[in-house]
This record gives C-alpha cells, sequence and structure tokens, in this order.
C-alpha cells in the first residue's frame, strides 16, 4: 500500500481525537475519567470466497478464529454537547490481535484502532451500547492475484480494519464493568493491493474493563435549541486501484499480472441539517475512472495496458446522502447509481450502483477532508477516496 495512505488515515483518526475534546458547552473544567478493558472474541469467518470455503493449501474451510483487544478509555461526563447528546459514550484507542487456523498461510493480523462506545440506553446499573472500532491491521502475509492456484484474501501487508457491535453492560462494583455482545469484523485493503477478497468475521464478545479513580459524575444542561441548518459541499477526491488479469504465457502456463490505474472524483452535496446529531441530503459525482472497462494484451508476450480515450473513462452518478455527526466528525452512507457510463467493450459486466461509506472531519466552518470506501454490490470494496473539500452554510436562509 502507498505511503500517503497511512498518513491521511493518521492525520484523521489525530483530528477525530481532537474533536472529540473540542469544547462546545462552557462547563466547569474536571478531571477526566480513565479504564482499561480486555476483551475475548471467539469467532467465525464468514464463507465469502473460494479460500476460505476450503479452496487453499490445506484443503479446508476456515470456519473459527479467535482475537484478544486491550482498550484504554476515556469516559465523559457531559461538560461537552456532543457528549450529552450520544448519552455520555466512552472514546479511546486499542489493539487487535487475531489468529486464524493455519496462520502461517495468512499472517497473523494485529491493528491499532479508535473506538466510540455509545450507550443506546441507561438503567442504573447496566446500559445496552452501539461500539465501532476503526483503525489499521498489520501482520498479514503478502501474495500475488494468483498463487500456486490459489486466490488469497489479501496482497497486502496492511488493511482497513472496521468493527461494528452492539453489547450489554454491567457495574460489578465501584471500578469494575462486565460486557456481553457480539460483532462483525472486516478486513480489507480497498483495492489498493491486489488481491483483495478482505475477511469478514461475526463473534461473539466477553469483556471486562476497570475504571480507574471513580466513575464521572453526569453533567445534565439545558440543550440550546437546534436551528436547522443547509450546507453545499465541493470535493475533490483522488484515488488509485489495481486490476488483475490473466493469460497463459509460452509454456501455456496460466499467469496473472496487476496494473494500477488513477481515479479522480469531484462531487457536490447538498446537506439539511434536522438535528444535532443527523444530516440528509443529496448529490453528484462526476469520475474520471481509469480501472473502469480496462482491458490488457500482449504485445510481443508481454502483457500491457490497453489504450483507452478519455471520454470513454468518465462517469456520472447521483446520491442521496445520509451523515451521523460527532461534533466535528460526521460519519457518512451514500448509496448512488450511475446516470451515465459508456458501455465496455468486450461484453464486461459493470455495477450499475455504487455505495459510499466514511469519515470527515471539519477543520472549520469551510474546509473539510476525509476517507471513504467506495464499494458496489454492497458487498465488495472497489477502491479508497481520499477527500479535500470545501462548504459553504446557509443558516436561517442567510448565506454566512
Amino acid at each position: 500500500m502507498k505511503p500517503y495512505f497511512y498518513i491521511v488515515l493518521v492525520i484523521l483518526f489525530f483530528l477525530a481525537t481532537k474533536s472529540f475534546g473540542a469544547d462546545t458547552i462552557d462547563v466547569k473544567s474536571k478531571p477526566t475519567f480513565n479504564s482499561l478493558s480486555f476483551n475475548f472474541e471467539p469467532g467465525r469467518v464468514l464463507q465469502t470466497h473460494p479460500y476460505v470455503q476450503g479452496v487453499n493449501p490445506d484443503g479446508e474451510p476456515y470456519t473459527r478464529y479467535f482475537a484478544l483487544t486491550a482498550m484504554y478509555g476515556i469516559h465523559t461526563d457531559g461538560r461537552k454537547l456532543w457528549q450529552q447528546l450520544y448519552n455520555y459514550p466512552v472514546w479511546g484507542g486499542g489493539l487487535f490481535y487475531g489468529n486464524f487456523k493455519d496462520s502461517g498461510e495468512l499472517g497473523t493480523p494485529f491493528a491499532l484502532f479508535m473506538f466510540l462506545d455509545i450507550p443506546f440506553k441507561r438503567w442504573e446499573k447496566w446500559s445496552i451500547n452501539g461500539e465501532v472500532r476503526f483503525g489499521l491491521s498489520f501482520g498479514w502475509k503478502t501474495h500475488y492475484p494468483y498463487e500456486n492456484g490459489f486466490q488469497y484474501p489479501t496482497g497486502s501487508f496492511s488493511t482497513v480494519f472496521g468493527d461494528l457491535g452492539i453489547k450489554t453492560v454491567v457495574q460489578l462494583s465501584k471500578h469494575v464493568d462486565f460486557s456481553a455482545g457480539f460483532g462483525f469484523t472486516h478486513f480489507s485493503n480497498g483495492s489498493v493491493k491486489l488481491p483483495n477478497y478482505g475477511l469478514n468475521m461475526i463473534a461473539p464478545k466477553l469483556g471486562v474493563k476497570y475504571i480507574f479513580n471513580k466513575r464521572p459524575e453526569f453533567i445534565k444542561t439545558e440543550k440550546p435549541i437546534f436551528k436547522s441548518e443547509q450546507e453545499w459541499l465541493v470535493l475533490f477526491s483522488p484515488s488509485y486501484r489495481q486490476m488483475a488479469f490473466g493469460y497463459h504465457d509460452e509454456n501455456n502456463d496460466s499467469v496473472v499480472v496487476a496494473f494500477d490505474y488513477m481515479i479522480f472524483n469531484l462531487s457536490s452535496t447538498y446537506n439539511y441539517q434536522i438535528s444535532y446529531k443527523v444530516k440528509f441530503g443529496a448529490g453528484f459525482d462526476l469520475s474520471y475512472n481509469e480501472a473502469y472497462g480496462a482491458t490488457s494484451l500482449l504485445v510481443d508476450g508481454i502483457p500491457e495496458k490497453a489504450p483507452w480515450q478519455f471520454k470513454d473513462k468518465v462517469l456520472f452518478g447521483v446520491y442521496p446522502s445520509f451523515e451521523l455527526v460527532i461534533s466535528k466528525v460526521s460519519l457518512i452512507l451514500q448509496p448512488g447509481f450511475y446516470l451515465y457510463r459508456k458501455k465496455t467493450d468486450d461484453g464486461i459486466e459493470t455495477p450499475a450502483t455504487y455505495q459510499r461509506i466514511g469519515i470527515k472531519y471539519h477543520f472549520s466552518d469551510h474546509w473539510l477532508a476525509g476517507v471513504n470506501v467506495r464499494a458496489y454490490d454492497f458487498t465488495k470494496a472497489d477502491f479508497v477516496e481520499f477527500n479535500v473539500g470545501y462548504r459553504i452554510k446557509f443558516k436561517r436562509g442567510n448565506l454566512e
């Protein structure tokens, strides 16, 4: 994977952390409340591609795995508005260690991640929480797109790590919590390095947490009345991805070669923020995608990219937009479909729809940056977008 991939994600993690600590309510400063938790996650590998189904050197499906996580958490007490809005969540960073059957073939992944643990409902001694983890994983054994007759899940040493979970948290004492739940874990490199079948797992989660010092006393203040806002955003998103092509060499052996392709996207979104937490909107994408309908050819027995014309790689799509707002950070979901795309040569089938899920950070009222995963068929990562954008805000009918 390219170095800037890591740099952008690390910067976004730092900015998200800075955002969670940003003041939004004038409350007298109080000490922070910290905790350390450990989780055991024995789970199952979802059978989403041939390798985990049994087309591997062992000739047996990958079914079980286990993971251990350690997380350092910062407990919020409501001194910031977003903390009260999200029912006093816990946020912080953690380490993930996973082990698969025959890890010598896949590697032994570990991940560094940020997490946000949000209570959906609280009672006196227990709560039901949702948890999001997002970060980078390392330790994978790299492979070529087609190696020794097998198509391995990942071709990169590192991938994006994501996890969504739900759990019940019970207070055992002044300092100790116990949790039980389940979650979905995903590893993918966004096709920046093939192969990229990725891995998906589900697992029950058992955890114990130790809270240092004491539990926070929740601050409750009267929330300011929210006045609806509208905004217009323009974003530029450069990216790239690999595509693999197979052919037979002079010995009639099957060979696979991969090429890199550049992608540039200009998007515009108009959002209407209906509450402190939620924005709805719609927008369009104008893309130049060299990977769209790409083919290869042999020149003197050497594989090369097939030539193309600029107009053949231009696509136009539209999408509805949803954003979950957490202070200066937004989580976005945009399912889109193409209004224009030239028919590909050789009858190559291409998806008519696409999906974008990502995170962005607002540096100011106008400037923002983020990273998205573009997918298709709701299950397959196409490529990773890095974006920078400009926003114009409208409030009470006036342009700011």
